[in-house]
């Protein structure tokens, strides 16, 4: 008996302590909307999404830099000449 009193003795106060310091942020939250927090999410947020597009056309552009390699390299029927020069290139860019 004794246990189950001291634990409600604990209980309220720290649920009571928690209810109210979460009403409390969830104000604070509002105010920041308030302030412009939301509008540089919103920026962020686009700047993210064109930088993904940047990344996917790098991508792309690779993907045909390699293919013409490819092309390159199989037309030269030793390991030097074009193909061996392409190499090379690739090399140095990374």
């Amino acid at each position: 008996m004794t246990t189950a009193r001291s634990m409600s003795l604990i209980a309220i106060p720290a649920f009571l302590i928690g209810f109210g310091l979460g009403g409390l942020s969830l104000h604070v939250a509002t105010a920041e909307g308030l302030f412009g927090i939301k509008d540089s999410v919103s920026q962020i947020g686009t700047s993210l999404v064109e930088m993904q597009k940047n990344v996917d056309a790098l991508q792309k552009n690779m993907s045909t830099i390699k293919q013409a390699k490819d092309q390159l390299s199989s037309l030269s029927s030793t390991g030097g000449g074009v193909g061996g020069a392409m190499d090379s290139l690739m090399n140095k860019g990374k």
